[in-house]
Protein backbone atom coordinates (compact mmCIF):
# COMPACT_ATOMS: atom_id res chain seq x y z
CA UNK A 1 0.00 0.00 0.00
CA UNK A 2 1.17 3.55 -0.58
CA UNK A 3 0.65 6.44 1.33
CA UNK A 4 -2.72 7.05 -0.90
CA UNK A 5 -3.87 3.57 0.18
CA UNK A 6 -3.58 2.52 -3.43
CA UNK A 7 -2.34 -1.39 -3.68
CA UNK A 8 0.22 -2.16 -6.65
CA UNK A 9 0.95 -5.05 -8.37
CA UNK A 10 2.27 -6.88 -11.38
CA UNK A 11 0.48 -8.99 -13.81
CA UNK A 12 2.98 -12.21 -14.00
CA UNK A 13 1.47 -13.18 -17.63
CA UNK A 14 -0.19 -10.03 -18.16
CA UNK A 15 2.54 -8.47 -18.73
CA UNK A 16 1.81 -5.29 -16.42
CA UNK A 17 1.80 -3.14 -13.51
CA UNK A 18 -1.63 -2.58 -12.06
CA UNK A 19 -3.01 -0.22 -8.97
CA UNK A 20 -6.24 -0.90 -7.21
CA UNK A 21 -7.37 2.17 -5.59
CA UNK A 22 -9.33 1.43 -2.59
CA UNK A 23 -10.85 4.70 -2.45
CA UNK A 24 -12.36 4.71 -5.63
CA UNK A 25 -12.49 1.12 -5.66
CA UNK A 26 -11.06 1.08 -9.37
CA UNK A 27 -8.25 -0.42 -10.99
CA UNK A 28 -5.34 0.51 -13.30
CA UNK A 29 -3.34 -0.97 -15.67
CA UNK A 30 -0.29 -0.49 -17.46
CA UNK A 31 1.31 -2.66 -20.03
CA UNK A 32 5.50 -2.99 -19.62
CA UNK A 33 7.02 -2.04 -22.95
CA UNK A 34 9.16 -5.23 -23.74
CA UNK A 35 6.55 -8.84 -24.34
CA UNK A 36 6.97 -11.64 -22.06
CA UNK A 37 9.19 -9.40 -19.17
CA UNK A 38 6.65 -11.25 -16.70
CA UNK A 39 6.57 -8.66 -13.88
CA UNK A 40 6.47 -10.34 -10.34
CA UNK A 41 6.04 -7.36 -8.07
CA UNK A 42 5.73 -3.64 -8.41
CA UNK A 43 6.57 -1.00 -5.80
CA UNK A 44 6.08 2.59 -5.88
CA UNK A 45 8.82 5.02 -4.50
CA UNK A 46 8.21 8.79 -3.21
CA UNK A 47 8.28 10.29 -6.66
CA UNK A 48 5.30 8.39 -8.17
CA UNK A 49 7.17 5.95 -10.29
CA UNK A 50 6.10 1.92 -9.83
CA UNK A 51 8.74 0.07 -10.32
CA UNK A 52 9.24 -3.69 -11.44
CA UNK A 53 11.40 -6.23 -12.80
CA UNK A 54 11.67 -9.11 -15.12
CA UNK A 55 11.02 -12.84 -14.52
CA UNK A 56 11.89 -14.38 -17.93
CA UNK A 57 13.58 -10.84 -19.25
CA UNK A 58 16.93 -9.14 -17.41
CA UNK A 59 15.07 -5.94 -17.23
CA UNK A 60 14.10 -3.44 -14.45
CA UNK A 61 11.17 -1.09 -15.71
CA UNK A 62 10.93 2.34 -14.23
CA UNK A 63 7.14 3.93 -14.66
CA UNK A 64 6.12 7.48 -14.59
CA UNK A 65 2.87 6.79 -13.69
CA UNK A 66 2.11 10.43 -14.12
CA UNK A 67 2.98 10.55 -17.71
CA UNK A 68 2.63 7.01 -17.94
CA UNK A 69 6.47 7.06 -19.92
CA UNK A 70 8.35 4.18 -18.97
CA UNK A 71 12.60 3.37 -18.89
CA UNK A 72 13.49 -0.19 -19.05
CA UNK A 73 17.03 -0.88 -17.37
CA UNK A 74 18.93 -4.35 -18.85
CA UNK A 75 20.75 -5.84 -16.42
CA UNK A 76 24.20 -7.32 -16.76
CA UNK A 77 23.70 -10.87 -16.11
CA UNK A 78 20.66 -13.46 -16.17
CA UNK A 79 18.42 -12.39 -12.67
CA UNK A 80 15.08 -13.90 -12.52
CA UNK A 81 13.48 -10.97 -10.18
CA UNK A 82 10.53 -11.79 -8.11
CA UNK A 83 10.84 -9.16 -5.09
CA UNK A 84 11.27 -5.62 -5.62
CA UNK A 85 12.49 -2.59 -3.50
CA UNK A 86 12.79 1.04 -3.19
CA UNK A 87 14.90 3.09 -0.87
CA UNK A 88 13.20 6.48 -0.51
CA UNK A 89 15.65 7.91 1.83
CA UNK A 90 17.95 8.45 -1.15
CA UNK A 91 17.45 11.34 -3.46
CA UNK A 92 16.31 10.11 -6.22
CA UNK A 93 15.25 6.87 -4.62
CA UNK A 94 17.18 3.39 -5.54
CA UNK A 95 16.02 0.42 -6.64
CA UNK A 96 17.14 -2.85 -5.00
CA UNK A 97 16.95 -6.17 -6.33
CA UNK A 98 18.01 -9.92 -5.47
CA UNK A 99 19.41 -12.25 -7.67
CA UNK A 100 17.76 -15.66 -8.01
CA UNK A 101 20.40 -16.87 -10.48
CA UNK A 102 23.35 -16.16 -8.27
CA UNK A 103 24.01 -14.66 -5.01
CA UNK A 104 24.08 -11.10 -6.03
CA UNK A 105 22.46 -7.89 -4.46
CA UNK A 106 21.51 -5.17 -7.78
CA UNK A 107 21.16 -1.63 -7.47
CA UNK A 108 19.95 1.19 -9.48
CA UNK A 109 20.74 4.69 -9.01
CA UNK A 110 18.44 6.52 -11.43
CA UNK A 111 20.41 9.58 -12.99
CA UNK A 112 16.97 11.75 -12.93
Amino acid sequence: MDPQDRLWFAEYRGNMIGMFDTKTERTREWAVPTAWTNPYDAILDKNGYAWTGGMTIDYVVRLNTKTDEDIEYLLPRTTNIRRVNVDNSTNPPTFWVGNNHGAAIIKIEPLE
